[in-house]
């Protein structure tokens, strides 16, 4: 054999030889590239979970907190009218609880009625619903009335 065809075949080698080295090469890159889509992808996994249980843990607080509100209303709106900010004798008040907590009869204690508070407790920085502000608005316009309603017995 001539030294043509060595030096073909010794280059057709080293040819090959850096083909599988580049091939090599570009495997461990992907191998390692996928490694860490793997990772970013286990962290992200386990930062959702975090985040998740953070905000179900807050989302349980605030409902325990609301409940808190709320049970703490009910019972300020029971013992209001035994209260200092209550300006009204406690014996003319009558619980309704909904839509207004309270009607008083001005004057009920002496058979002499001579005026007639509607009163909404509030605690906290709670406001008028929608339908309270609606009772205001209509006690402020004086749509008020009396009704006497007769039921036959038959």
């Amino acid at each position: 054999m001539s030294i043509i065809v060595y030096s073909l075949i010794s280059i057709i080698l080293i040819e090959l030889v850096v083909i599988l080295y580049l091939y090599i090469s570009n495997w461990r890159k992907s191998v390692k590239l996928e490694s860490i889509k793997g990772n970013i992808q286990e962290l992200a996994n386990e930062k959702a979970k975090v985040i998740a249980m953070e905000s179900i843990e807050k989302a349980r607080k605030d409902a325990i907190q609301q409940s808190k509100a709320v049970i703490s209303g009910k019972i300020y709106e029971q013992f209001a009218p035994y209260m200092p900010k209550f300006k009204h004798n406690p014996k003319e008040a009558r619980f309704i609880g909904s839509p207004i907590d309270y009607v008083v009869f001005e004057g009920l204690e002496n058979n002499d009625v001579k005026s007639i508070y509607f009163v909404e407790i509030k605690s906290g920085k709670s406001n008028l619903t929608n339908k309270e502000e609606s009772i205001k608005k209509a006690i402020e316009k004086k749509a008020v009335y009396f009704e006497t309603i007769y039921i036959d017995s038959d």
